[in-house]
């Protein structure tokens, strides 16, 4: 039995990437033929995947497509004898991009409306709840979840590498407040209220506070600037650090392991695996409730519904300095990270593929 993989690109250090080489891991290892293949494929990687041109289809293959963006595979998959899954991933509203980035825009936009057509493919899959609501939506009649596969093991490492180990020197002080947010610099992920909120904290509240933006600002360079502009009018320029793109050799635990508090004011995540890390070194967790936040958060760390940010700032406050609070944030975070386990997970996609192929 043949049970293969296709997706647009396959990227280094990028979440779908690293679950599509995870399933293939599994799915050899469980006796299948399993390849991914990719019409971009990322040459850092180990396996890098193979190209697209070279696929062959046929009515025995089981074929995931891990869709999250508008692309010329969702034609060429359509046409394919193989049995589909469409595996979503989430595709972010284009209207959030369309100052920023109109052909980004353009592709997310037309993601959205793709999507649609695939409902007649014989399995679907989600990479949460959320996600699994939207396939409903339009249609897709059966939709099962498989949440990522989180494995903490490198990220920590990673926190006491030569790189993160001088991070963490640099910024591990307990007499600072770290806030922290790893993640695209995108509109949809609200950086812009995140220094709104810090302004608050740091102005009225901590002045020896800093706040850590971890990300790449590739796909909307102008609304980067826009953050600068708003960090210098509020006089923040040393307490605001735009980190940009860090990876494990870079340290990126060591951001993670310094950090007081993780902060996410986005307004649209399909996900957001950070919430996990940020959990995962036991830090507690301060985020807006909104698209799939809550889905991946469960019961656990805080959720706000509104953004005032004098509540937000006395609240982050409280999680610093209110030991009982932290401790029971902590705790329930803890709890929950367990409903992520690789068993669990690995077991999820067995089941499901016992049902598919069956």
């Amino acid at each position: 039995m043949r049970v293969h993989q296709i997706m647009p690109e396959l990227l280094y250090g990028d979440a779908i990437g690293n679950q599509a080489l995870k399933l293939r891991g599994l799915l050899r290892e469980w006796g299948y033929e399993s390849e991914i293949y990719a019409l971009h494929r990322d040459r850092r990687l180990a396996y890098a995947g193979r190209d697209v041109r070279s696929y062959r289809g046929s009515a025995e293959t089981l074929l995931i497509y891990h869709y999250s963006i508008s692309s010329v595979l969702t034609d060429f998959v359509k046409q394919l004898p193989d049995r589909v899954v469409v595996y979503y991933h989430n595709v972010t509203p284009a209207a959030y991009l369309n100052g920023y980035n109109p052909g980004l825009a353009a592709l997310l936009r037309r993601g959205r409306e793709e999507l649609s057509k695939l409902s007649g493919a014989s399995y679907a899959l989600a990479a949460s709840p959320y996600n699994s609501e939207e396939m409903t939506s339009l249609g897709f009649p059966d939709v099962s979840v498989l949440p990522y596969f989180v494995y903490f093991d490198e990220l920590q490492a990673s926190a006491v590498n030569a790189a993160g180990r001088e991070i963490v020197a640099r910024y591990g002080s307990p007499e600072w407040v770290n806030l922290l947010f790893v993640g695209r610099i995108v509109p949809n992920k609200r950086q812009d209220d995140l220094i709104r909120l810090f302004s608050y904290y740091h102005c009225l509240i901590n002045p020896r506070s800093r706040l850590f933006l971890v990300g790449s600002d590739a796909n909307a360079p102008g609304y980067k600037m826009e953050l600068e502009i708003l960090v210098e009018a509020l006089g923040l320029s040393d307490a605001v650090h735009f980190v940009g793109p860090v990876g494990l050799r870079e340290g990126l635990g060591g951001y993670f392991k310094a950090a007081s508090v993780f902060v996410c004011m986005s307004e649209h995540e399909g996900f957001c695996v950070p919430l996990l890390e940020a959990m995962a070194f036991e830090k507690p967790v301060l985020a807006f409730k909104a698209a799939g936040v809550p889905s991946t958060l469960g019961q656990a760390g805080l959720m706000v519904t509104q953004k005032r940010y004098d509540v937000l700032g006395e609240l982050l406050e409280l999680l610093v300095t209110d030991r009982a609070l932290r401790q029971s944030v902590v705790s329930q975070q803890k709890r929950r990270l367990a409903d992520f386990s690789p068993n669990r997970v690995t077991n999820t996609f067995h089941d499901f593929l016992d049902s598919a192929i069956r």
